[in-house]
């Protein structure tokens, strides 16, 4: 199967593509614990070269092709809506296409270290770095999010699922009567904020370092992996799921442990961190950014159900959310 995909890649680029540079030599990410429900990835190289030019996705399983969809339509508006700042944060669509009854996504490839590839004490151990990575992102992010903001045509909603994920929630784990509580008022905080909204945005959906890379060449910020992207009228999936990301990579021997590690790592960072972080991002215009603690439940919620929704499967990490949603509930309702 490979080498039928890979020859019938490089016939379809010189076909179809005839001005990206021809693409000679391709290599196959192997990744032996790789989930059945993710993505095999090639690199196709130039000649010689030892750097990839092209990245190309397709699905392990053909009933997932609709992410690497999602993933392409997305990549094709945030080009159109960035315009000339696109170069500078993002892969470049080239096609959605099917090779020889494969779904591929193919994109340009970025240059540059991915921050899974930073030992975690060199990054999250070290305060500075930290303050200054979270600046970054805060201002990045926020810059994407100015080109994305679109105003909502009279009566127009933006669909949301966040009642269908608390209901989800609510079946795969078993909640005591606090926790029945603090979900029906998160509902109650997301919907109201939906209503109030006078623009929409798009998110990322999958907003962690690990989908992030410093560009060799001009030092910038870009995002990668944007399969669980949509327009939304809040940005607080984002935001804060850059931050639970971070606070989670620490060692831990189980899921509570992790969890617990992880809240006291919150605590520390929300004396100077994060609120440099939420400064640095400012003051949202037109679209929602729920208060810390609701908004970091809100995130706790969508990942423990994500993969459960959307595969069908429950992954060993979700119930680490669960638990960081537990130890988040007694967190100050306030964002100090």
């Amino acid at each position: 199967m490979t080498i039928t995909f890979v020859d019938g890649l490089t016939d379809y680029l010189s076909s179809e593509h005839p001005s990206i540079p021809a693409v000679l030599r391709w290599a196959l990410l192997s990744n032996g614990l790789a989930a059945p429900d993710g993505s095999v990835v090639f690199f196709g190289f130039e000649d010689a070269a030892s750097v990839p030019t092209l990245v190309v996705k397709a699905p392990r399983l053909p009933e997932n092709a609709w992410s690497l969809q999602i993933e392409y339509d997305r990549l094709v508006e945030l080009w159109s809506l960035l315009g000339d700042a696109a170069v500078y944060r993002l892969p470049q669509p080239v096609a959605m296409t099917n090779i020889n009854g494969t779904s591929a996504l193919i994109t340009t490839y970025l240059r540059g270290e991915n921050f899974l590839r930073v030992t975690r004490d060199a990054l999250w151990g070290d305060p500075e770095q930290t303050l200054a990575l979270a600046i970054d992102v805060a201002e990045s992010w926020r810059g994407i999010m100015d080109r994305t903001a679109t105003m909502l045509e009279a009566g127009e909603q933006v669909p949301t699922d966040f009642r269908r994920k608390i209901e989800k929630f609510r079946q795969m784990y078993r909640l005591d009567d606090r926790e029945k509580q603090i979900v029906e008022e998160l509902l109650i905080d997301v919907e109201t904020a939906a209503k109030s909204a006078r623009r929409k945005i798009l998110l990322q959906g999958d907003f962690w370092h690990g989908n992030m890379i410093r560009n060799e060449e001009h030092g910038k910020l870009m995002f990668i992996d944007w399969q669980y992207s949509r327009w939304s009228t809040d940005v607080s999936l984002d935001v804060y799921l850059f931050l639970l990301a971070g606070s989670l990579s620490v060692r831990a021997k189980n899921p509570v442990e992790k969890a617990g590690k992880a809240v006291q790592t919150l605590k520390q960072w929300n004396k100077k961190i994060i609120p440099a972080y939420l400064s640095a991002f400012g003051k949202p215009d037109g679209y929602g950014l729920l208060p810390l603690r609701t908004g970091m439940l809100m995130c706790c919620i969508e990942k423990a159900v994500r993969e459960s929704i959307d595969l069908g499967v429950d992954q060993f990490n979700d119930i680490v959310w669960r638990h960081l949603f537990a130890k988040l509930s007694d967190w100050p309702n306030d964002n100090g």
